[in-house]
């Protein structure tokens, strides 16, 4: 896989603390909404079965030949289609031939354009679904991802611009809603903020085993806040934010795998993200829009502010140090809705899909139309020959191929003297 795939991490219990991480049911919001992306953005273009619509047309082209006065198609069609003229007689009488041909004729025009229709609206899929796989990437690498990654190397690239990825690469404090800088830049962005932080001698809010860069001070390794520490205990420093994240996407899917958890649509995850802000500071009378800690089991009015410091709480456990880790959207509030950027580009592609499937049915009813005409076609070709009254029970088709075998004073011999 190009963009590692990041699955579902359900309700995650803090190893030996007995109860919930304080932003457990954050973290698995992010889990789900990377997965989703990455079923898009992994998933395979739309491929329009154009050969089966030709199919269609083929016999209807057939039973066109069938009613000509033109020797060399009336051959064609015996070649082509001599299974169908097994089961399904030659007209022999020439008497409305002109008329039933062009009546043919003129459906089979209006089912290559059904076709040509069907062609540009595959088109138009796939042209909705690569921009789809782009406003995702983007949502959660940033902006400066031009195309989806196609190879390990291009990922590679995506990730070392870590200043189109972060706020401020450099500082929580300033990536995280804390100062006039809105927070949402990118998914990654505020998954940091929320799980890793740059509090010293603080747990992990998200995992037992993710921790923030500082913590276990003491044991003489320290990172960056695009870095955490993996580990139950002890932890070891990761050395870079590729490695960070990847470990990351492996909590999710080590979850994933144990709980084996239902996909959801990418707009109702948003949806479930939003109701959470507002969840974890529920003690705090104002600023109500940081999102983190809704499942924090008390001293919830200490969730004050987001610079990912360390916090208030001393104890040991899942809470302790860790109130500062989170992500304030105050600044992104417009009036009563959230101007987070990630989340744009995820319900334009959201928008995106749902309209690339309204396309997908359409082409489904065109190909009904031309199965439609295909029967317009077979009823044209059968009313010409059940005004016939010549029975031609002893044609059979090696009769028509073989001239050689033809049966003396057959109606067939009318049907061929014309191209005389």
């Amino acid at each position: 896989m190009v963009i590692r795939k990041f699955l579902l991490v359900t309700w995650l219990l803090c190893v030996g603390a007995g109860r919930q991480c304080p932003s457990s049911a954050e973290f698995n919001l992010f889990c789900k909404l990377l997965r989703e992306a990455n079923y898009v953005m992994h998933g395979p273009v739309y491929v329009y079965d154009e050969d089966k619509d030709k199919e269609t047309l083929k016999v209807m082209q057939v039973l066109h030949n069938a009613t000509t006065k033109n020797m060399k198609e009336f051959q064609k069609t015996l070649w082509d289609m001599k299974d169908i003229f097994q089961e399904h007689s030659l007209p022999t009488r020439p008497e409305n031939w002109e008329k039933t041909h062009n009546e043919i004729g003129q459906l089979i025009m209006e089912g290559e354009k059904e076709v040509d229709k069907n062609r540009n609206l595959a088109k138009q899929v796939n042209e909705k679904i690569e921009a789809a796989k782009l406003l995702l990437a983007q949502g959660i690498y940033g902006d400066h991802v031009m195309e989806l990654p196609k190879n390990d190397g291009n990922y590679m690239k995506v990730l070392e611009n870590t200043s189109s990825i972060f706020n401020d690469e450099n500082s929580a404090s300033k990536s995280c809603g804390n100062t006039q800088e809105k927070a949402g830049k990118t998914l990654i962005n505020d998954l940091f903020c929320v799980c890793v932080g740059d509090a010293d001698d603080a747990q992990g809010p998200c995992h037992p085993n993710i921790w923030p860069p500082k913590s276990w001070g003491y044991t003489g390794s320290t990172g960056n806040w695009t870095q955490i520490k993996y580990g139950p205990d002890y932890p070891t420093l990761i050395p870079s934010f590729n490695e960070s994240l990847h470990i990351m996407e492996q909590v999710c899917w080590e979850n994933m795998t144990e709980n084996n958890v239902k996909s959801e649509n990418i707009t109702a995850l948003l949806e479930q993200y939003v109701s959470l802000i507002g969840k974890g500071n529920g003690g705090v009378k104002q600023n109500k829009n940081i999102f983190g800690h809704s499942t924090r089991s008390k001293n919830r009015g200490q969730v004050k502010e987001c610079d990912g410091q360390q916090g208030n709480w001393h104890h040991n456990g899942p809470e302790k140090k860790n109130d500062k880790t989170c992500v304030d959207y105050t600044h992104n509030l417009q009036g009563k809705k959230y101007d987070i950027p990630w989340h744009n580009k995820f319900r334009e592609a959201a928008e995106k899909m749902k309209e690339a499937k309204t396309i997908k049915v359409r082409i489904l009813k065109k190909r009904a139309a031309l199965l439609l005409l295909k029967t317009k076609v077979w009823a044209a070709y059968n009313r010409e020959k059940d005004d016939e009254t010549s029975n031609l029970d002893d044609v059979n088709l090696s009769n028509l191929l073989d001239g050689t075998q033809l049966p003396s004073f057959s109606p067939l011999l009318s049907y061929l003297s014309i191209f005389l």
